[in-house]
């Protein structure tokens, strides 16, 4: 049984998260941008944001931050996340920041901060953010940065997108855009690659980012995809770096079935490194016994596109990913991009002549996921008491099953995860560790 914990007080495993104007403010925001103005030292911050409500007060305070520090910024204004990663890698700018909080809802906001080479922020260099925020003082340089143009960088992303996906030529496509940044690109990008593009909740109101659409709802797009008798359909989250689909018949491919796909057509082409690829400590044991057929191994990394990443570039691999629907292929970004990611299943389908549901032909093991909302999410997962427990539980699975239990990186919550091949004992363990937990601990 893996039990993970987080212990810094501010970044988690996807940034700074937090509700907007309460656990996260304009002035946390401009100490975070004025930390990396510092470490600019004359260089350049790249900033984007998602369209969610205070994300634009939230840019214009970490720009200040970086001002004040000397640094110089270029407001990319409302772009996906990995249009960030990729401005900031072809720049040679210090840094990119992107304002988000994915596919979470509409009050909560976010701060994800890449390097120079597009990866997210090293944990060393995390670790300087957070004690220059806990220090709580503005540096002021002598002279202030300047402002430059963003003018045709936004452009640049999406061409790279249409040079690397593939053609798309005769492929009927339903975007889910979640009402956040991909409703300003993926539209566009897909039909620019040929396919015939049926665009759904693609308002710009912030107000409305994920709220029942996007990648955690993804049943619309299924169900569209179906009436429209398109061959695919692609939910994005607010951010863009995630995609979930769904084929022909309206059934979701989350990450795990998406790797899958993508390593054995990249193996065939001899674009698979070492013949492996990267998961999580979620990754689906099916899907793992499915690659183990193909000869592709599956490497298992703690859960966090970061570590992916982290782990992708030591070993020098090319595909990696989580189940939770972030897709890493690093000949094109070091980090997760829904758009390319979607743009280059749909061309894989394309390039088949088969149906995705034909694609998605392997075995995966019954899952069964449940959460508990709790202040104390750290010191509950280390509680003795629980770990004997769910010790015991997942005996009963045998070798055949296992339990993961973990605080949230993101959200105020404890996650548990059974997997058994017997979808009765998997729904009976998860349930029952819920139960234990809700019944055995003071949650608020």
């Amino acid at each position: 049984m893996q039990n993970l914990t987080e212990t810094r007080k501010y970044f988690g495993t996807d940034g700074i998260r937090g509700v907007y104007g309460e656990d996260l403010t304009d002035g946390l925001a401009m100490l975070v941008g004025n930390s990396l103005g510092l470490a600019a030292a004359g260089g350049t911050v790249v900033i984007g944001r998602d369209n969610r409500t205070g994300g634009e007060n939230l840019a214009r305070a970490l720009a200040e931050g970086v001002l004040a520090a000397a640094g110089n910024v270029v407001d990319l204004g409302v772009v996906t996340t990995p249009c960030v990663s990729f401005v900031t890698k072809e720049t040679g700018a210090s840094a990119g920041v992107m304002v988000s909080a994915s596919h979470n809802p509409p009050r909560y906001n976010g701060i994800k901060v890449f390097g120079p080479d597009g990866r997210k922020l090293a944990r060393e260099r995390e670790a300087l953010v957070e004690k220059h925020i806990a220090d709580a003082k503005l540096c002021y340089a002598e002279y202030r940065g300047e402002v430059r143009s963003a003018a045709g960088l936004t452009e640049s992303y999406k061409s790279a997108v249409c040079a690397a996906a593939g053609s798309l030529d005769g492929l009927r496509v339903v975007l889910d855009c979640a009402n956040g940044a991909a409703a300003y690109t993926a539209p566009e990008i897909f039909s620019r690659l040929g396919a015939e593009v049926f665009p759904v909740f693609t308002s710009h109101d912030g107000a409305l980012i994920n709220e029942g659409c996007g990648a955690l709802h993804p049943d619309a797009v299924a169900e569209e995809v179906v009436r429209r008798g398109a061959d695919i359909g692609l939910c994005f989250d607010g951010d863009a770096d995630r995609v979930i689909a769904a084929d022909e018949n309206g059934k979701t491919v989350d990450g795990d079935m998406t790797i899958y796909i993508l390593a054995r057509k990249m193996k065939a082409e001899g674009r698979l490194p070492c013949s492996a690829a990267v998961g999580t400590l979620h990754t689906n044991m099916g899907v793992e016994a499915g690659l183990a057929k193909l000869g592709i191994d599956l490497v298992r990394t703690d859960i966090g596109d970061h570590n992916v990443i982290r782990c992708m570039c030591e070993a020098g691999l090319a595909l990696g990913g989580e189940q939770s629907w972030h897709i890493i292929l690093s000949e094109f970004l070091p980090t997760g991009d829904g758009v390319f990611a979607g743009a280059r299943l749909a061309h894989v389908l394309k390039e088949s002549g088969k149906k995705l549901s034909e694609l998605a032909d392997c075995q995966v093991f019954p899952q069964r996921n449940a959460e508990v909302a709790t202040r104390h999410k750290e010191k509950i997962a280390r509680d003795k008491t629980l770990l004997r427990y769910v010790a015991a539980i997942e005996d009963m699975l045998g070798g055949s099953g296992r339990i993961m239990l973990r605080p949230s990186g993101t959200e105020k919550k404890l996650r548990i995860m059974a997997e058994s091949r017997d979808a009765f004992l998997a729904d009976f363990a998860a349930r029952s560790i819920e139960l234990f937990i809700r019944t055995q601990f003071e949650l608020l």
